[in-house]
């Protein structure tokens, strides 16, 4: 049976993952040198989660950002690449594509919209060098929108969370911006299938198909976890990116039976 490696493991959806992946215990940033050490049986695939995730996170010390997200990924790919034989599965994000008014599938043109975005699209070019001489070795795999109780304070999630705060003025801006929405469960639960298996894509969308806007995915949060917010707190207004929402149809054809709809947690704050 092929062992399965992952990092990440103890962010949004890598703690998600099945017990049965191996955790790579590693700090990214490290020198290249410390990478050696790491030992991957011949029969493995690996799941890449790990990195300094969304635009606020990598602004704050963009440096640091880029020794994880870049050069600690191409560190970690090198010696993937000569220690197995397995596929390397890259977790990317949608922001690499251009704005669309369209459902995106894998084949839309390419326009990073943040330095987070910057960042994860220039690791995905130095991964198809790494991999050049056996590119069914490498499968990116770029994640939509993840949202539920539990995603980080500096994303959606946080904000609804701040709306459940009586004591909060925090008002959820963007709100009829159309977004693909999965939970952390439902994309490590897709991840962990898709590298068991070991299917190859050279790049796949992990996302619902489905649009929904950030103020109703709100309210149903909200609602279903027991909390009454004021119309006030929520600003219509659309951002410059209003339509986000992916085909998921390349990755169905091989995964029929994936749960890919988003149905958030009923967990209540309090």
């Amino acid at each position: 049976m092929t062992k399965l490696y992952s990092t990440g493991y103890t962010g949004t959806i890598g703690k998600y993952l099945s017990k049965s992946t191996y955790p790579i215990m590693l700090d990214l940033s490290s020198d290249q040198r410390n990478f050696h050490g790491i030992q991957f049986e011949t029969d493995s695939n690996l799941i890449h989660l790990a990195g300094i995730v969304g635009e606020s996170q990598v602004l704050r010390n963009v440096r640091y950002a880029h020794s994880i997200n870049i050069d600690g990924t191409t560190y970690l790919a090198k010696e993937f690449f000569k220690k197995s034989e397995g596929i390397f599965y890259y977790i990317s994000t949608s922001h690499v594509y251009a704005p669309s008014i369209d459902l995106i599938t894998e084949s839309n043109p390419t326009l990073p919209r943040n330095i987070y975005a910057e960042q994860k699209f220039e690791a995905e070019s130095l991964l198809r060098s790494i991999f050049n001489l056996n590119p069914n070795r490498l499968c990116i795999i770029r994640v939509f929108s993840v949202l539920d109780w539990d995603s980080a304070p500096f994303t959606l999630g946080g904000g609804i969370r701040k709306l459940s705060d009586i004591n909060s003025d925090f008002i959820l801006s963007n709100a009829s911006d159309i977004r693909d929405f999965l939970t952390p469960k439902d994309i490590a639960n897709a991840l962990f299938e898709i590298a068991s298996a070991g299917t190859h894509f050279r790049i796949v969308n992990l996302c619902s198909g489905t649009g929904t806007s950030v103020g109703d995915a709100a309210k149903r949060m909200l609602f279903e976890g027991g909390f009454n917010v004021a119309e006030s707190r929520f600003s219509w207004i659309q951002s410059s990116n209003p339509f986000v929402v992916g085909d998921n149809s390349l990755l169905m054809s091989h995964h029929p039976n994936l749960k890919l709809f988003w149905q958030p947690s009923t967990l209540k704050l309090g």
